[in-house]
């Protein structure tokens, strides 16, 4: 059987279209404080990220323990509300990366994985910050 590239072509992208349309957000899982410090838990897998939508208060200062249960490497960005990434950090694969960061603002700060096509396939999410 043969098919032709433009087929193919119409094939993947519809592919394409139906993966990143399943990647929306999760329910919001508010920042947990443990010890008096702020603290988030997520898990980074095959183009997700779980919690991928979470509230923090302005000010908040956060620590983020990513644990990257993949067996490839992805990566974590963040950028704050006007869209300038605030920091970016390597996630190898099955171990654990914590990073830190103050929410001055409120708003909606956007992380993602910035590997080619990551966040396309839904490897990506939102951090809600609201005024105290």
């Amino acid at each position: 059987m043969k098919i032709g590239f433009k087929r193919l072509l119409k094939i993947c992208s519809g592919m394409l279209f139906v993966l990143s349309a399943c990647a929306g957000l999760q329910q919001q899982v508010a920042v947990s404080s443990v010890e008096g410090e702020k603290v988030i838990t997520m898990e980074a897998s095959s183009f997700k990220f779980t919690p991928n939508n979470i509230k923090a208060y302005q000010g908040d200062a956060v620590a983020i323990k990513i644990v990257n249960i993949s067996d490839a490497g992805h990566d974590f960005t963040i950028k704050d509300p006007q869209g300038q990434i605030i920091q970016s950090v390597d996630l190898p694969s099955k171990k654990t990366v914590e990073v830190r960061v103050t929410l001055s603002e409120p708003g909606e700060y956007s992380f993602y994985c910035d590997k080619p096509l990551h966040s396309s396939f839904g490897m990506k999410g939102q951090i809600e910050v609201l005024r105290k």
